[in-house]
């Protein structure tokens, strides 16, 4: 019979999983808990959260979640980063931390409920920011407005100074 805590925990992951569609598998073998607590923090900040699991009841969680074919990437102690909406930006602090620290690791993400290896993850990571990826796109679409704005106030000015000089003409 399982224990009562196990049952709570194993709902609890499958509640994230829910509500988090988009996480990242982690390493985190060699690595302080003081060290851990910076990288909780950091996900935080980007609305994320990192959840040291036990294998086999997440295992379990992903099974009651509907996820398939994950479980041969849960060997050793593995973190759980879950991104919700922001996975470049976890990515990014998941890459910038693994880069500090020689041991920690990430093996897979999942994202819309297809799987990720690490290299893809880092591509991920070393994209723009959405908000970036947005201004860029506003740039583009501005770019030929502006300059039809500019053309035509161009030619307003030229017409403007056309009148001018032929009123200054007919003055004289």
């Amino acid at each position: 019979m399982a224990k009562d805590y196990k049952v709570e925990e194993v709902d609890s992951l499958v509640e994230k999983l829910k509500e988090n569609a988009n996480f990242i598998l982690t390493d985190y073998s060699g690595v302080k808990v003081n060290e851990l607590a910076g990288l909780r923090s950091k996900l935080r900040e980007k609305n994320s959260q990192y959840k040291v699991v036990k294998n086999n009841l997440f295992k379990r969680a992903l099974e009651l979640a509907g996820y398939q074919n994950i479980d041969e990437y849960l060997k050793g102690p593995i973190g759980v980063a879950f991104a919700g909406e922001q996975i470049g930006e976890t990515a990014k602090v998941l890459k910038e931390f693994s880069e500090s620290k020689e041991k920690f690791s990430y093996s897979i993400g999942v994202l819309d409920s297809v799987v990720y290896n690490e290299a893809q993850i880092k591509k991920i990571a070393s994209l723009p920011s959405k908000e970036v990826l947005l201004a860029q796109t506003m740039s583009l679409i501005n770019g030929p407005t502006s300059g039809i704005a500019i053309g035509m106030n161009q030619i307003m000015a030229s017409l403007a100074r056309g009148i001018k000089a032929v009123a200054e003409a007919n003055n004289n």
